[in-house]
């Protein structure tokens, strides 16, 4: 009998739906709710994550805790795409004292750790979500930055551009209408994997006290909440850590498929000049 081969798309299906089922049921119960005689309660019907040391719905803190780190981590995302897209087609595109700056700047926090970056600016600052969306958002945008000036650096002397100059285009349409166009498919991927990495970067600030501070829902600062209990309720670590895990999977997974599609859409529109 042959094998049954589950494809990446239908994988990606069943992956979502046990990571947003739970987190559906959840937004219905109460994140907050203190219940000190349901402390520390096992997975059992009336909770089916577990109670943790204040006797607050574990399910409940899930969902809520998908809001706040998946919401926060697509804004940092955006954000990051944005000015990187941004400031790269600029630099490959006008060339001179700016692209030298700019490669310069990215130069200078590519050498630095971005994770380690964002726990000194958490600890200079007010430890909230603009906080923790602009400690993250400062190293995140360097990576697209780089993709698209190299990039806009490449399609700078193309025909088509050429022929935009020649009838008077200026260079913030030329940008708008054949940079930017050309620029954001190769980038899916890499926003995909940064989304996921974000999730990760959120929840271990978290864990380390830098992240959202309780009684706000947060995956990492559920972990570390959970610290003290992890012998006697050790479901209280192990819940939000594979929500974490699981939401890292997915976009790994997706950003690998967007990856090979734009490799595939490349080699086609390859072999079409050719």
């Amino acid at each position: 009998m042959t094998a049954m081969r589950l494809s990446v798309p239908s994988f990606l299906v069943v992956l979502g739906t046990i990571l947003l089922v739970p987190v559906a049921v959840g937004l219905f119960r109460d994140p907050t709710g203190i219940s000190l005689a349901d402390a520390l309660i096992a997975p059992s019907p009336a909770f089916p994550f577990g109670a943790d040391h204040m006797g607050r719905d574990v399910l409940a803190r899930i969902a809520y805790g998908f809001l706040w780190d998946s919401g926060l981590s697509v804004t940092i995302v955006a954000a990051s795409l944005a000015l990187g897209v941004g400031l790269g087609l600029a630099g490959g595109y006008l060339g001179g004292a700016f692209d030298g700056a700019l490669t310069i700047v990215m130069d200078l926090l590519v050498a630095l750790p971005h994770l380690v970056l964002a726990i000194v600016l958490m600890a200079y600052f007010d430890q909230g979500p603009v906080a923790l969306a602009v400690a993250l958002t400062l190293p995140g945008w360097v990576k697209y930055a780089r993709l698209a000036r190299a990039r806009a650096a490449a399609l700078r002397e193309a025909d088509f551009i050429l022929m935009e100059r020649v009838v008077g285009a200026g260079p913030l349409r030329i940008l708008l209408r054949h940079m930017v166009p050309n620029v954001l498919p190769p980038l899916a991927g890499l926003a995909a994997l940064h989304l996921g990495h974000t999730v990760l970067n959120v929840a271990a600030l978290g864990f380390l006290g830098l992240g959202l501070q309780p009684p706000t829902p947060e995956w990492g600062g559920m972990i570390l909440e959970s610290r003290p209990y992890l012998y006697q309720a050790p479901w209280l670590a192990i819940t939000p850590g594979c929500f974490v895990f699981l939401f890292m999977m997915i976009f790994t997974l997706l950003a690998a498929r967007l990856e090979a599609r734009a490799g595939e859409g490349e080699r086609e529109d390859a072999h079409a000049a050719a």
